[in-house]
């Protein structure tokens, strides 16, 4: 008997291993997809230097009709493709081109599901992150004097970030799988499936209509997506998408005798980059909140003292934790630093994290010295560039970036990789011997 995709979400590892194996090898990759579990995560999700990007707001509008089920948005060039594919399929369909006692395909393509607010998703994955920390740290932390102040809390935080590589800058959260493919604004569902169901999906690709299906998709410039693939996403790179972005007044370009979409100026336009300073000064406020949240459930802690008649008889007494302290704006730079190597897996050592942080305080001091009413503005501005500089982008830290048909810029300054970053910045090239600080 022949087995075939079986796992769903309440399916163990060993089932679901099993079952992905089998859906691969019954459907096995094509132009026609996009995987953004492996080979594409980055994709719409990194500019063309890797860079975390988002979807402007203003670029987007409602897909569905005023009688759908769902209310969602996307982005308007994706909106607009996908109307006129659904009225093709529409006219298909009433030309009896589809079966029409599909589970799948019915008499009209309705988008289920599109754009999902990163602003929104941040917050849930730090309300989140705070209860998994608060249950598995802070409980059994509750009384204890290993907690009496802010910088206890950080230093304790910081260690949980680093064991379970979770993020906790927005920054890392953009750059991390669980910020979902919907915030691109390039995503849209056309049926209510489950997440991961190896074996819905195996039904959906061999419904009768899938064919069709896939190939109005790629007339209109979507793919689909092979993990889910009622998920269709717009291919920026398709010539079939490239009249709905020109709409928006974005330019082409020649490359190779072949005319393309300027992905450069199609990311300035209707992309946001992530703002280190705005996301910086977001980092910290956070670490306040975290604080504050911990102090406010258990404001004291246990302290041992020993009796002045019996030094072998103790007691205990409660001291009240102390309040959040301000940081100076070094000692901040330095937490983010330790925030963004540690929700990167980077591996650090002391002696390179010393450097960096050395040039940091230095970059800081001379802009901020500096005569000019911005001269602050640009010290932190500045420091923060840095940093990103020697932990680089989302993009060249990882592979896949290079499947994704973004431009890599090599000569940039942008770091790629632990490898990479060893090799560019390791103790064996002399990297180390130089100092760049002021004098």
């Amino acid at each position: 008997m022949i087995k075939l995709p079986y796992a769903n979400n309440d399916s163990g590892v060993k089932d679901n291993y099993e079952s992905k194996k089998l859906y691969d090898y019954y459907y096995p990759d094509d132009t026609n997809q996009f995987d953004t579990w492996y080979t594409s995560p980055y994709y719409g999700k990194v500019d063309t230097l890797g860079r975390s990007v988002y979807p402007k707001e203003s670029f987007l509008t409602t897909v569905s009709r005023f009688d759908d089920e769902s209310q969602v948005m996307c982005l308007e060039f994706v909106a607009n493709a996908f109307r006129k594919m659904r009225m093709h399929y529409e006219t298909l369909y009433l030309d009896g081109y589809l079966e029409n006692n599909s589970e799948f395909f019915k008499n009209t393509l309705q988008p289920f599901r599109a754009w999902n607010s990163p602003v929104d998703q941040y917050q849930d994955h730090q309300q989140f992150l705070y209860e998994e920390f608060f249950g598995n740290v802070l409980t059994d932390l509750a009384q204890s004097p290993l907690i009496t102040n802010f910088h206890d809390f950080v230093k304790i935080l910081l260690d949980y970030i680093r064991s379970t590589n979770s993020p906790f800058t927005r920054l890392g959260f953009h750059e991390s799988p669980q910020i979902s493919s919907f915030t691109t604004g390039l995503v849209i569902e056309i049926f209510e499936g489950e997440y991961g169901n190896d074996s819905q999906a195996f039904e959906f690709i061999n419904d009768p209509n899938f064919e069709l299906f896939e190939e109005l998709c790629t007339r209109y410039g979507f793919k689909v997506d092979r993990n889910n693939p009622w998920r269709i996403i717009a291919n920026i790179g398709s010539k079939h998408l490239r009249p709905f972005i020109t709409e928006l007044g974005i330019g082409t370009l020649v490359v190779n005798k072949e005319t393309v979409t300027d992905l450069e100026q199609f990311f300035d336009t209707i992309y946001e980059r992530l703002d280190l300073t705005d996301y910086y000064n977001e980092f910290y406020q956070y670490l306040k909140v975290f604080y504050g949240t911990f102090r406010q459930a258990f404001p004291t802690y246990k302290q041992e003292t020993f009796g002045l008649s019996n030094c072998k008889s103790v007691f205990f007494s409660f001291k009240e934790r102390d309040p959040a302290t301000t940081l100076t704006e070094q000692e901040r730079l330095a937490l983010f630093y330790d925030f963004r190597v540690a929700e990167n897996e980077l591996e650090v050592s002391d002696k390179r994290r010393n450097f960096h942080l050395k040039n940091v305080l230095s970059i800081f001091k001379t802009f901020k010295n500096n005569p000019g009413a911005a001269s602050a503005a640009d010290a932190l501005r500045k420091s923060l560039n840095y940093i990103q500089y020697n932990l680089g982008t989302a993009g060249y830290r990882n592979v896949p970036v290079g499947e994704i048909n973004l431009t890599r810029l090599n000569n940039d300054g942008i770091i790629s990789s632990q490898t990479q970053f060893d090799k560019r910045t390791g103790e064996d090239d002399g990297y180390l011997n130089n100092d760049f600080s002021s004098t």
